[in-house]
């Protein structure tokens, strides 16, 4: 009988430490749970909301410290490796400018024989150097200087110009000078032309513009005037003058234009064919040739209806 009861104990004792061995694991786990949601909860409120910028910016949004206006929308893409999360962007008025004008930089890049990715390169190490002293002036992205001075040009476009002349004059071993020989078609050149006075040299009247090239090269088929990119019949003391690409050669027209005349208030057909294109009569009074006067008034009706809307976009 003791030995019978003794097992009874036995037994008793173990099923008692059992039910206690699982209660204590139950209870440890649940406090290692709560500790563990804790620690989450802490993590989460420590993450400071002002280091992650979400990426919705707008064009406006983009110019709001410029003054550049547009109804296009400038899209902003950012790739990351690995798992998508929001990242903080660091974005300057060269970037918008940049973004809006990159097909008149590279327009302009062909134009001047030069590589339209090494001026971007030269745009930001002058943003760099010069930004904290002049701030940012979209007319003068190359910090032109005059008597340390920084020059404010008419508009965008001719900014870029000017630019691009003071880069050449600076680093002449960047230009190609291969030369390129045009055999494309009339209408190209016609567009160039388009552009050039209406987003640069705008002192000049398109239609006199387009009238007088047409004039001098047959509309702009003229073969051999072609293959050297000499629309206008400039010359020089070693005959019609050369350029490295049909390009170069419409803006050195526009610009003589408008540097020449209707910079000088030559700015009818009469008045330019004066110094242009003179004859001199017997009585000793010189004016504009009536042939060219002619040739010019002709193309001025073609062109009265030719469509202006052409962007850099658009040669390219």
């Amino acid at each position: 009988m003791k030995t019978n009861k003794a097992s009874s104990i036995s037994w008793g004792h173990i099923i008692c430490c059992f039910i206690i061995l699982v209660i204590f694991v139950i209870t440890i786990g649940v406090h290692i749970n709560a500790k563990s949601l804790d620690g989450v909860s802490d993590n989460n409120t420590s993450t400071d909301s002002s280091e992650v910028l979400p990426l919705k910016d707008t064009r406006e949004e983009l110019l709001k410290n410029i003054n550049i206006t547009s109804n296009d929308e400038v899209q902003n893409e950012v790739e990351l490796a690995g798992p998508k999360e929001e990242v903080t962007v660091k974005r300057t008025e060269l970037d918008c400018y940049i973004t809006i004008y990159l097909d008149d930089i590279k327009l302009l890049a062909k134009i001047y024989s030069v590589n339209y990715e090494d001026l971007i390169d030269d745009l930001y190490n002058r943003y760099e150097l010069y930004y904290n002293e002049y701030g940012f002036n979209e007319t003068n992205v190359g910090y032109i200087l005059n008597k340390n001075k920084l020059s404010t040009f008419k508009n965008i476009q001719y900014g870029l110009v000017e630019y691009i002349s003071d880069y050449i004059n600076k680093n002449p071993s960047k230009v190609k000078t291969r030369k390129k020989s045009y055999t494309g078609g009339s209408s190209y050149v016609e567009n160039l032309i388009i552009y050039l006075t209406k987003y640069i040299y705008t002192n000049v009247d398109t239609n006199i513009a387009l009238s007088i090239g047409a004039a001098e090269s047959g509309y702009y088929q003229v073969e051999y005037m072609l293959s050297v990119g000499n629309v206008y019949g400039g010359m020089s003391s070693s005959g019609l003058i050369h350029y490295n690409n049909i390009e170069e050669g419409v803006l050195s027209y526009i610009k003589m234009l408008s540097n020449n005349y209707f910079g000088k208030g030559l700015n009818t057909i009469s008045k330019i064919g004066y110094t242009y294109c003179p004859s001199i009569y017997s009585n000793g009074n010189k004016v504009a040739s009536p042939h060219w006067i002619s040739l010019v008034s002709t193309a001025m009706k073609k062109y009265s209806n030719r469509s202006k809307n052409i962007t850099a976009s658009d040669l390219l």
